[in-house]
Protein backbone atom coordinates (compact mmCIF):
# COMPACT_ATOMS: atom_id res chain seq x y z
CA UNK A 1 0.00 0.00 0.00
CA UNK A 2 1.17 3.35 -0.88
CA UNK A 3 0.50 6.98 0.29
CA UNK A 4 1.49 9.91 -1.12
CA UNK A 5 0.99 13.51 0.33
CA UNK A 6 -0.86 15.46 -2.72
CA UNK A 7 -0.29 18.61 -1.47
CA UNK A 8 3.77 18.03 -1.05
CA UNK A 9 4.29 20.94 -3.57
CA UNK A 10 1.62 23.27 -2.08
CA UNK A 11 1.76 26.96 -0.52
CA UNK A 12 0.76 25.93 3.01
CA UNK A 13 -1.70 28.80 4.40
CA UNK A 14 -2.95 27.00 7.91
CA UNK A 15 -2.64 28.59 10.95
CA UNK A 16 -1.77 25.60 12.51
CA UNK A 17 1.16 24.32 9.98
CA UNK A 18 3.24 27.54 9.07
CA UNK A 19 5.56 27.84 12.12
CA UNK A 20 5.82 23.99 12.16
CA UNK A 21 7.33 23.79 8.55
CA UNK A 22 10.65 21.90 9.25
CA UNK A 23 13.33 23.41 7.46
CA UNK A 24 14.49 21.83 3.86
CA UNK A 25 17.78 21.03 5.33
CA UNK A 26 16.58 19.07 8.24
CA UNK A 27 13.91 16.95 6.13
CA UNK A 28 16.98 15.81 4.44
CA UNK A 29 19.30 15.15 7.54
CA UNK A 30 16.63 13.30 9.11
CA UNK A 31 16.46 10.94 6.37
CA UNK A 32 20.35 10.74 5.36
CA UNK A 33 21.51 10.33 9.03
CA UNK A 34 18.86 7.40 9.87
CA UNK A 35 16.58 9.00 11.90
CA UNK A 36 13.60 7.96 10.48
CA UNK A 37 13.97 3.89 10.64
CA UNK A 38 12.89 3.14 14.02
CA UNK A 39 10.11 4.36 16.63
CA UNK A 40 12.86 5.06 19.26
CA UNK A 41 15.65 6.45 17.24
CA UNK A 42 16.89 8.42 19.88
CA UNK A 43 17.23 6.05 22.60
CA UNK A 44 19.48 3.36 21.46
CA UNK A 45 22.58 4.97 24.03
CA UNK A 46 19.63 5.66 26.78
CA UNK A 47 21.55 4.95 29.87
CA UNK A 48 18.82 6.18 32.68
CA UNK A 49 15.56 5.30 31.70
CA UNK A 50 14.28 8.70 30.37
CA UNK A 51 14.71 10.04 26.67
CA UNK A 52 15.29 13.45 28.47
CA UNK A 53 18.70 12.73 30.13
CA UNK A 54 20.07 10.57 26.92
CA UNK A 55 23.55 12.84 25.72
CA UNK A 56 23.98 10.60 22.62
CA UNK A 57 22.43 12.35 20.46
CA UNK A 58 22.84 15.29 23.29
CA UNK A 59 18.66 15.68 24.49
CA UNK A 60 19.85 16.72 28.32
CA UNK A 61 21.91 19.42 27.37
CA UNK A 62 19.46 20.52 24.41
CA UNK A 63 17.06 21.04 27.13
CA UNK A 64 18.72 22.96 28.39
CA UNK A 65 19.55 25.34 25.88
CA UNK A 66 15.52 25.67 25.21
CA UNK A 67 14.79 26.75 29.08
CA UNK A 68 17.77 29.37 27.83
CA UNK A 69 16.36 30.46 25.34
CA UNK A 70 12.51 31.29 26.47
CA UNK A 71 14.09 32.66 29.76
CA UNK A 72 13.84 29.55 32.02
CA UNK A 73 15.73 27.89 34.31
CA UNK A 74 14.45 23.94 33.73
CA UNK A 75 12.33 22.01 30.48
CA UNK A 76 11.13 18.84 29.47
CA UNK A 77 9.80 17.44 25.96
CA UNK A 78 6.46 16.39 26.51
CA UNK A 79 3.74 14.41 24.73
CA UNK A 80 2.59 17.83 22.86
CA UNK A 81 1.81 21.42 23.95
CA UNK A 82 -1.18 19.38 25.70
CA UNK A 83 0.90 17.43 27.85
CA UNK A 84 2.95 20.22 29.11
CA UNK A 85 -0.41 21.51 30.36
CA UNK A 86 -1.19 18.45 31.85
CA UNK A 87 1.71 18.67 33.83
CA UNK A 88 0.93 21.85 34.95
CA UNK A 89 -2.46 21.40 36.08
CA UNK A 90 -1.54 18.00 37.76
CA UNK A 91 1.32 20.01 39.98
CA UNK A 92 -1.45 23.15 40.64
CA UNK A 93 -3.96 20.43 41.80
CA UNK A 94 -1.58 18.57 43.94
CA UNK A 95 -0.38 22.23 44.88
CA UNK A 96 -4.27 22.95 45.83
CA UNK A 97 -3.96 19.65 48.24
CA UNK A 98 -0.73 20.62 49.89
CA UNK A 99 -2.02 24.30 50.94
CA UNK A 100 -5.64 23.69 51.39
CA UNK A 101 -6.51 26.13 48.05
CA UNK A 102 -9.88 25.63 46.72
CA UNK A 103 -8.61 23.92 42.77
CA UNK A 104 -10.15 26.72 40.93
CA UNK A 105 -8.08 28.16 38.22
CA UNK A 106 -8.77 31.58 36.44
CA UNK A 107 -8.21 30.87 32.38
CA UNK A 108 -8.81 33.41 29.47
CA UNK A 109 -11.65 33.09 27.02
CA UNK A 110 -9.93 32.38 24.33
CA UNK A 111 -7.87 29.69 25.05
CA UNK A 112 -6.99 26.34 22.95
CA UNK A 113 -9.60 23.56 24.25
CA UNK A 114 -6.45 21.53 25.31
CA UNK A 115 -5.87 23.76 28.48
CA UNK A 116 -9.34 23.41 29.56
CA UNK A 117 -9.37 19.63 29.19
CA UNK A 118 -6.08 19.42 31.08
CA UNK A 119 -7.61 21.01 33.86
CA UNK A 120 -10.82 18.65 34.20
CA UNK A 121 -8.58 15.81 34.29
CA UNK A 122 -6.67 17.60 37.32
CA UNK A 123 -9.27 18.04 39.23
CA UNK A 124 -9.54 22.07 38.55
CA UNK A 125 -12.42 24.26 38.49
CA UNK A 126 -12.20 26.79 35.27
CA UNK A 127 -13.83 29.97 35.37
CA UNK A 128 -13.37 33.15 32.90
CA UNK A 129 -13.10 37.01 32.42
CA UNK A 130 -15.03 38.26 29.79
CA UNK A 131 -13.54 39.44 26.47
CA UNK A 132 -14.08 42.82 24.67
CA UNK A 133 -16.54 40.94 21.94
CA UNK A 134 -17.10 41.27 18.51
CA UNK A 135 -15.17 42.68 16.17
CA UNK A 136 -11.44 42.40 18.50
CA UNK A 137 -12.25 39.59 21.37
CA UNK A 138 -9.63 41.09 23.44
CA UNK A 139 -8.49 39.74 26.43
CA UNK A 140 -7.37 42.50 29.64
CA UNK A 141 -5.61 42.62 32.34
CA UNK A 142 -8.13 44.29 34.03
CA UNK A 143 -10.96 41.91 33.41
CA UNK A 144 -8.47 39.06 35.04
CA UNK A 145 -7.74 41.37 37.83
CA UNK A 146 -11.31 41.38 38.10
CA UNK A 147 -12.20 37.61 37.71
CA UNK A 148 -9.17 36.90 40.49
CA UNK A 149 -10.63 39.20 43.08
CA UNK A 150 -13.26 37.85 42.59
CA UNK A 151 -12.36 34.16 43.23
CA UNK A 152 -9.92 35.47 46.17
CA UNK A 153 -6.72 33.30 45.40
CA UNK A 154 -6.70 31.17 42.56
CA UNK A 155 -4.50 27.79 42.25
CA UNK A 156 -3.53 29.28 39.04
CA UNK A 157 -4.05 31.71 36.11
CA UNK A 158 -3.59 30.74 33.29
CA UNK A 159 -3.48 32.94 29.70
CA UNK A 160 -2.73 31.76 26.61
CA UNK A 161 -0.56 34.03 24.56
CA UNK A 162 -1.74 34.22 20.70
CA UNK A 163 -5.07 32.72 20.74
CA UNK A 164 -6.21 29.99 18.54
CA UNK A 165 -9.40 31.75 17.06
CA UNK A 166 -8.35 35.25 16.50
CA UNK A 167 -4.43 35.25 16.99
CA UNK A 168 -4.47 38.07 19.52
CA UNK A 169 -2.00 38.77 21.82
CA UNK A 170 -2.90 38.83 25.49
CA UNK A 171 -1.30 41.24 27.87
CA UNK A 172 0.79 38.43 29.41
CA UNK A 173 3.19 40.90 31.45
CA UNK A 174 0.42 43.00 32.54
CA UNK A 175 -1.22 39.58 34.11
CA UNK A 176 1.99 38.32 35.09
CA UNK A 177 2.46 41.50 37.49
CA UNK A 178 -0.58 41.10 38.75
CA UNK A 179 -0.11 37.41 39.57
CA UNK A 180 3.32 38.44 41.14
CA UNK A 181 1.93 40.86 43.39
CA UNK A 182 -0.97 38.49 45.19
CA UNK A 183 1.49 35.05 45.02
CA UNK A 184 -0.18 33.16 42.44
CA UNK A 185 0.99 30.38 40.36
CA UNK A 186 1.12 31.82 36.52
CA UNK A 187 1.14 29.74 32.99
CA UNK A 188 1.13 31.30 29.69
CA UNK A 189 -0.09 28.76 26.73
CA UNK A 190 2.53 30.22 24.00
CA UNK A 191 1.98 27.11 21.22
CA UNK A 192 1.26 29.90 18.90
CA UNK A 193 4.25 32.48 19.70
CA UNK A 194 7.43 30.72 21.09
CA UNK A 195 9.54 29.99 17.96
CA UNK A 196 8.41 32.28 15.47
CA UNK A 197 8.54 35.31 17.93
CA UNK A 198 10.30 36.97 21.16
CA UNK A 199 9.18 34.59 24.10
CA UNK A 200 10.26 35.15 27.98
CA UNK A 201 8.72 33.63 30.50
CA UNK A 202 10.66 35.55 33.35
CA UNK A 203 9.48 39.07 31.56
CA UNK A 204 6.31 37.45 31.94
CA UNK A 205 6.54 36.74 35.15
CA UNK A 206 5.51 33.20 34.54
CA UNK A 207 6.22 30.20 36.74
CA UNK A 208 4.96 27.64 33.93
CA UNK A 209 5.33 28.76 29.79
CA UNK A 210 4.09 25.62 27.52
CA UNK A 211 5.27 25.32 23.76
CA UNK A 212 4.01 23.61 20.84
CA UNK A 213 7.04 22.94 18.51
CA UNK A 214 5.15 21.50 15.78
CA UNK A 215 3.22 24.66 16.12
CA UNK A 216 5.91 27.38 16.44
CA UNK A 217 9.17 25.45 16.45
CA UNK A 218 9.94 23.82 13.22
CA UNK A 219 9.69 20.38 14.38
CA UNK A 220 7.57 17.21 13.57
CA UNK A 221 4.74 16.53 15.79
CA UNK A 222 3.18 15.47 18.46
CA UNK A 223 5.89 17.43 20.53
CA UNK A 224 5.98 20.13 23.03
CA UNK A 225 8.13 22.00 25.88
CA UNK A 226 6.85 22.63 29.70
CA UNK A 227 9.47 25.55 30.98
CA UNK A 228 9.23 26.69 34.51
CA UNK A 229 11.46 28.05 37.29
CA UNK A 230 14.15 25.81 39.43
CA UNK A 231 11.50 26.48 42.60
CA UNK A 232 8.63 25.06 40.67
CA UNK A 233 10.79 22.29 38.36
CA UNK A 234 11.19 20.53 42.11
CA UNK A 235 7.79 20.06 41.61
CA UNK A 236 6.58 19.70 38.16
CA UNK A 237 9.83 17.50 37.50
CA UNK A 238 9.78 15.51 41.00
CA UNK A 239 10.50 11.64 40.17
CA UNK A 240 8.67 8.68 41.19
CA UNK A 241 8.15 7.73 44.57
CA UNK A 242 5.93 4.55 44.06
CA UNK A 243 7.07 1.21 45.05
CA UNK A 244 5.62 -2.42 43.59
CA UNK A 245 4.09 -3.96 46.80
CA UNK A 246 5.03 -7.59 45.48
CA UNK A 247 7.90 -7.29 43.45
CA UNK A 248 9.67 -4.13 45.05
CA UNK A 249 10.27 -2.36 41.77
CA UNK A 250 11.27 1.35 42.12
CA UNK A 251 10.94 4.02 38.97
CA UNK A 252 13.01 6.98 40.20
CA UNK A 253 13.86 8.60 37.32
CA UNK A 254 10.63 8.37 35.83
CA UNK A 255 8.42 11.42 36.00
CA UNK A 256 4.98 11.59 36.78
CA UNK A 257 3.76 14.64 35.29
CA UNK A 258 5.01 13.41 32.02
CA UNK A 259 3.83 9.93 32.21
CA UNK A 260 7.22 8.48 33.25
CA UNK A 261 8.90 9.40 30.06
CA UNK A 262 8.52 11.45 26.93
CA UNK A 263 8.71 11.37 23.54
CA UNK A 264 11.96 9.16 22.18
CA UNK A 265 11.94 9.44 18.85
CA UNK A 266 11.91 11.61 15.57
CA UNK A 267 10.11 14.62 16.80
CA UNK A 268 12.82 15.26 19.11
CA UNK A 269 15.90 15.02 16.51
CA UNK A 270 13.84 17.48 14.36
CA UNK A 271 13.51 20.03 17.39
CA UNK A 272 17.31 19.57 18.17
CA UNK A 273 18.04 19.97 14.65
CA UNK A 274 15.70 23.15 13.28
CA UNK A 275 16.51 25.03 16.87
CA UNK A 276 19.42 26.80 15.17
CA UNK A 277 17.11 28.25 12.80
CA UNK A 278 14.14 28.73 14.96
CA UNK A 279 16.25 30.93 17.18
CA UNK A 280 17.15 32.92 13.89
CA UNK A 281 14.28 33.56 12.46
CA UNK A 282 12.85 34.90 15.72
CA UNK A 283 14.99 38.21 15.56
CA UNK A 284 13.42 38.58 11.97
CA UNK A 285 9.97 38.90 13.99
CA UNK A 286 9.19 42.92 13.17
CA UNK A 287 9.52 41.93 9.03
CA UNK A 288 7.08 38.97 9.19
CA UNK A 289 4.51 41.47 11.23
CA UNK A 290 5.44 43.96 8.68
CA UNK A 291 4.28 41.40 5.35
CA UNK A 292 1.46 39.74 7.62
CA UNK A 293 -0.26 43.25 8.17
CA UNK A 294 0.18 44.59 4.55
CA UNK A 295 -1.62 41.26 3.62
CA UNK A 296 -4.37 41.94 5.44
CA UNK A 297 -4.97 45.49 4.45
CA UNK A 298 -4.93 43.93 0.71
CA UNK A 299 -6.99 41.72 1.26
CA UNK A 300 -9.37 43.48 2.60
CA UNK A 301 -9.11 46.08 -0.65
CA UNK A 302 -9.98 42.88 -2.72
CA UNK A 303 -13.42 41.92 -0.61
CA UNK A 304 -14.22 46.05 -0.92
CA UNK A 305 -15.86 45.88 2.29
CA UNK A 306 -17.10 42.36 2.70
CA UNK A 307 -13.93 40.41 4.01
CA UNK A 308 -13.22 42.41 7.45
CA UNK A 309 -9.99 41.15 9.67
CA UNK A 310 -11.42 39.82 13.18
CA UNK A 311 -9.43 40.48 16.14
CA UNK A 312 -7.16 43.13 17.44
CA UNK A 313 -4.94 45.79 14.78
CA UNK A 314 -2.41 46.11 13.72
CA UNK A 315 -2.00 42.49 14.00
CA UNK A 316 1.04 40.82 16.38
CA UNK A 317 0.44 37.71 15.48
CA UNK A 318 0.23 35.57 12.08
CA UNK A 319 -2.92 33.57 12.72
CA UNK A 320 -5.48 35.50 10.75
CA UNK A 321 -9.44 35.31 11.02
CA UNK A 322 -11.69 36.98 8.77
CA UNK A 323 -15.19 37.17 8.40
CA UNK A 324 -16.31 37.03 4.44
CA UNK A 325 -19.88 37.39 3.40
CA UNK A 326 -18.52 37.75 0.37
CA UNK A 327 -17.67 33.97 0.06
CA UNK A 328 -20.44 32.97 2.10
CA UNK A 329 -22.77 34.53 -0.55
CA UNK A 330 -21.39 32.96 -3.41
CA UNK A 331 -21.89 29.68 -1.59
CA UNK A 332 -25.08 30.19 -1.72
CA UNK A 333 -25.05 29.82 -5.09
CA UNK A 334 -22.12 27.46 -6.13
CA UNK A 335 -23.17 23.82 -6.63
CA UNK A 336 -20.02 23.34 -4.26
CA UNK A 337 -21.36 25.34 -1.71
CA UNK A 338 -19.52 26.26 1.49
CA UNK A 339 -17.14 23.78 0.00
CA UNK A 340 -15.97 26.02 -2.82
CA UNK A 341 -13.34 27.90 -1.65
CA UNK A 342 -10.76 25.61 -0.21
CA UNK A 343 -11.25 23.76 -3.76
CA UNK A 344 -10.55 27.14 -5.00
CA UNK A 345 -7.67 27.71 -3.19
CA UNK A 346 -6.49 23.84 -3.86
CA UNK A 347 -6.36 23.63 -7.33
CA UNK A 348 -4.00 26.69 -7.59
CA UNK A 349 -1.70 24.64 -5.21
CA UNK A 350 -2.85 26.54 -2.03
CA UNK A 351 -3.81 24.31 0.63
CA UNK A 352 -5.27 25.08 4.73
CA UNK A 353 -8.28 26.75 4.43
CA UNK A 354 -10.46 24.46 6.68
CA UNK A 355 -13.13 22.89 3.91
CA UNK A 356 -16.61 23.45 4.08
CA UNK A 357 -16.44 27.01 5.47
CA UNK A 358 -16.87 29.98 3.90
CA UNK A 359 -18.15 32.68 6.03
CA UNK A 360 -15.02 32.80 8.21
CA UNK A 361 -11.70 31.88 7.22
CA UNK A 362 -8.91 31.45 8.99
CA UNK A 363 -5.24 31.73 7.42
CA UNK A 364 -1.58 32.42 7.97
CA UNK A 365 1.07 33.65 5.53
CA UNK A 366 3.77 33.84 8.03
CA UNK A 367 7.43 32.89 6.10
CA UNK A 368 6.00 33.13 2.87
CA UNK A 369 7.95 35.16 0.20
CA UNK A 370 6.71 37.92 -1.32
CA UNK A 371 6.20 35.93 -4.18
CA UNK A 372 3.79 33.45 -2.91
CA UNK A 373 2.04 35.89 -0.96
CA UNK A 374 1.09 37.51 -4.40
CA UNK A 375 0.08 33.83 -5.64
CA UNK A 376 -2.53 34.07 -2.64
CA UNK A 377 -3.38 37.21 -3.13
CA UNK A 378 -4.42 36.53 -6.84
CA UNK A 379 -6.42 33.18 -5.87
CA UNK A 380 -8.38 35.27 -2.94
CA UNK A 381 -9.03 37.94 -5.99
CA UNK A 382 -10.18 35.28 -8.23
CA UNK A 383 -12.64 33.73 -6.12
CA UNK A 384 -14.33 37.25 -5.34
CA UNK A 385 -14.93 37.52 -9.04
CA UNK A 386 -16.85 34.40 -9.19
CA UNK A 387 -19.93 36.60 -7.18
CA UNK A 388 -19.92 38.48 -10.68
CA UNK A 389 -20.34 35.29 -12.53
CA UNK A 390 -22.73 33.60 -10.19
CA UNK A 391 -25.04 36.29 -10.15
Amino acid sequence: MKFINKYKEHIIINPLMRGGIVPEDVQAQLCQEGWLGVGYSLCHDCLEGRSSLVSKPPVKNFLGNVAEFFGGDEAEHTFGCRGAQFAVMKTVGDYCKEEDLEPVIVVDPNSHYSTNIAAEMAGLRVVEPPHTGYPEYKVTAEAFEDKIEEVGRPALVAVTHADPYFGNIAPVEEIGKICEERDIPYMVNAAYTAGVAPVNLKKMKAQFLTVSAHKSMSSLAPLGYVITTYEWSKKIFATSKSKAEWTGRIFGKKLPNLFGCSIGGVPVISSMLSFDYVKERVKHWDEELSKINSFVDRLEEIGDGDIMLLGERPKRHHLLHFETPVFWDISQKHKRRGFFLAEHMIKRKIVGLHKGLSKHIKLSVYGLTQEEIERVLEAFREAVKLREKLN
